[in-house]
């Protein structure tokens, strides 16, 4: 069974999170997945980024939904990974699927925002990619809103662990994927998932020690920040 390994973020141990560069490195690096944010601006515009707080990457205080798009395009959002990645930019949800969907890679798409299900949806339809795209979320009424909007899109619910309770919620809102936490993973939960038909990726695989227990698991992917540790792993 092939293990998806999905750049988090990109090659965000390298590069700054979210970023065309970051997304490009970890292609470089031999990922065919890559995991991804996305928050709405002010104006209605979809973006990539993660935090609910834009301080940690950009110094300010402030929340992605405080500025329209053209205003996030005057904020640099690679110089806190220092002065080489300085004028990195915010990416639009569109412009990452025109330059990443239909290419054979896996886009797990996390949504870290409530109310925005039906324009990503548009957004992955109208580019034609939905064969490309996992939805992710940590927000299981997302997922629920998603389902509702479209019966056949892929879901996957992020969560602390597996367990039956949890696998008969993703059964009956029809969600293929579950995506527990690495160090809460065990051999008797990917069992479970493997009784009811559905799939496993791993997530918060921190260091090399986890993604040799993830490899060892036998999910169908993680998400890692060195997507070059895990490919050169798998060759093995």
């Amino acid at each position: 069974m092939s293990i998806i390994n999905y750049a988090h973020r990109g090659a965000s141990a390298y590069y700054p999170e979210n970023t065309l560069r970051a997304f490009y490195a970890g292609l470089d690096m031999g990922a065919d997945g890559i995991e991804t944010d996305i928050q709405r601006t002010k104006d209605g515009v979809l973006v990539l980024f993660h935090d609910d707080s834009m301080e940690r990457v950009t110094g300010l205080k402030k929340c992605i939904s405080d500025f329209a798009y053209e205003e996030l395009l005057d904020i640099d959002f690679g110089a806190h990974m220092g002065e080489k990645f300085r004028g990195e930019r915010i990416v639009r949800l569109d412009t990452f699927l025109t330059q990443f969907g239909r290419r054979g890679l896996t886009l797990a798409l996390e949504i870290k925002r409530a109310g925005i299900e039906a324009d990503c949806l548009t957004c992955v339809n109208s580019l034609r990619c939905r064969e490309d795209v996992i939805f992710t979320s940590f927000m299981w009424e997302s997922l629920v809103a998603l389902r509702q909007l479209d019966a056949d899109i892929r879901i996957g619910f992020l969560t602390p662990e597996i367990n039956e309770e949890t696998l008969d919620m993703l059964e009956k809102n029809h969600i293929q994927q579950i995506c527990p936490i690495i160090s809460k993973a065990t051999p008797e939960g990917m069992a479970l998932a493997a009784q009811r038909g559905i799939s496993v990726r791993f997530w918060g695989v921190a260091n090399t020690d986890l993604m040799w227990k993830a490899i060892g698991l036998g999910g169908d992917g993680m998400t890692i920040n060195f997507p070059d540790k895990l490919a050169l792993a798998l060759k093995k």
